[in-house]
């Protein structure tokens, strides 16, 4: 049928499992620290703009003109409920609280934010079909300045885990306006390729003064092949992979590519034999 089809890259370009939330990510390197806590339900982020429409009250100006259309401000928050807790997690989700310097079990409210009771919370989810080591698919939302708006609570259960429900919302600075308080990454992973170069044939017999061509295919693709014989007086090779019998007797034929100063290289037997 022609329309139930699905993009083919479908599983490269997926986004797999409930994802994590921490205190910091470095996208370069894929590198989490600072783990918040284990999670249930999966974690929903959002990003809401409230939108100004100039043209709405401007006579005979249709609604949602374009080019009268501004963006006032966006509500961006990530929610979900934690089953674990910490002292400093729950310092966390108190919003505005301190630990007790005395007694670090002991987490005393305020009143009064602070600008130190806002820090940037990260959310990194697997993406793409390569999904395991170091160089995994990511999508990561970096929310900017973010407190706990919803207030610390907690929702036991009878023969069941307690459950924590948070809801971070991102906040703008004086300092950077501008700044939309989230940032997006969505990364590709990329397996590991082994460099190789692979001949079509491994073994081959002709004639003096007959020729046959090898053709080599190369990991990555478009690396430059040198060409070499053992024994150029049997069989000759030229830069494009023609091989020319010289005279009886056997020569190997070698491909190479380098690639980062390694060298990698197939080989072909080839066996020259009288002509008729």
């Amino acid at each position: 049928m022609k329309y139930t089809q699905i993009p083919t890259n479908t599983f490269e370009t997926i986004q797999l499992n409930a994802g994590i939330l921490a205190t910091g990510f470095n996208p370069a390197t894929g590198e989490v620290t600072g783990l918040l806590g284990a999670t249930t339900g999966g974690v929903q982020f959002s990003d809401t703009p409230e939108y100004l429409d100039y043209g709405e009250d401007i006579d005979n100006c249709p609604k949602n003109m374009k080019e009268l259309k501004k963006i006032d401000t966006r509500e961006v928050k990530i929610s979900g409920t934690f089953v674990t807790v910490t002292a400093e997690s729950g310092a966390k989700l108190a919003g505005s609280a301190d630990v007790d310097p005395l007694d670090s079990n002991h987490i005393i409210p305020r009143n009064d934010i602070l600008q130190t009771d806002f820090q940037d919370v990260w959310w990194i989810g697997d993406y793409s079909n390569v999904n395991t080591g170091a160089n995994a698919g990511f999508i990561a939302v970096h929310l900017l300045n973010a407190l706990n708006t919803a207030g610390f609570a907690i929702q036991s259960t009878d023969k069941g885990k307690g459950q924590f429900a948070f809801e971070f919302t991102g906040h703008y600075s004086m300092d950077a306006q501008d700044t939309v308080p989230y940032e997006l990454w969505i990364k590709a992973g990329n397996a590991v390729v082994t460099p190789s170069v692979n001949l079509n044939k491994h073994a081959t017999s002709l004639a003096v003064d007959a020729t046959e061509t090898l053709t080599a295919v190369t990991v990555p693709a478009g690396e430059t092949v040198t060409w070499s014989s053992s024994d150029s007086t049997k069989a000759e090779v030229t830069s494009g992979g023609v091989v020319t019998g010289k005279a009886q007797g056997n020569a190997i034929i070698t491909a190479s590519i380098t690639k980062d100063g390694v060298t990698y290289t197939d080989t072909c037997t080839v066996v020259v034999v009288a002509g008729a």
